[in-house]
């Protein structure tokens, strides 16, 4: 492999998609994803800093339990694709066209119109 094709121009691309999909999202990723994006923080700080909380860092030691649990055979077989996969993902997420809005928020269940009638049943 000539560097990380997550490096060029389509890379990028591919990553910052990949960034507003998870910010679209809850919890500490797309807390994370939405810090990225706005400039308060980058990728690779996912790695140096505790943005994710212990389920979610659960959920990554098993997928990397997993891994090692894996025959030999199935691991190489797995390392011999990896390059031609990672590249097919990095042109699915770089041709999504994101630029329409995101759904509008469900409004508030606190933005209660109880009306007069509430207001005279309680005196």
């Amino acid at each position: 492999m000539d560097g990380s094709p997550w490096r060029t121009e389509q890379g990028r691309l591919a990553r910052h998609n990949q960034l507003v999909l998870l910010a679209r999202g809850e919890g500490d990723l797309a807390d994370f994803a939405r810090d990225v994006l706005a400039g308060q923080a980058k990728a690779e700080d996912v790695l140096y800093r505790s943005y994710l909380d212990e389920s979610t860092l659960a959920a990554a030691h098993e997928g990397i339990d997993e891994w090692h649990a894996l025959p030999e055979a199935e691991q190489q077989a797995a390392i011999a694709v990896a390059d031609a996969r990672t590249r097919e993902e990095i042109a699915a997420l770089a041709a999504l066209d994101l630029t329409e809005p995101e759904p509008e928020p469900e409004p508030d269940d606190d933005d209660h119109d109880f009306g007069a009638g509430f207001l005279k049943s309680g005196w």
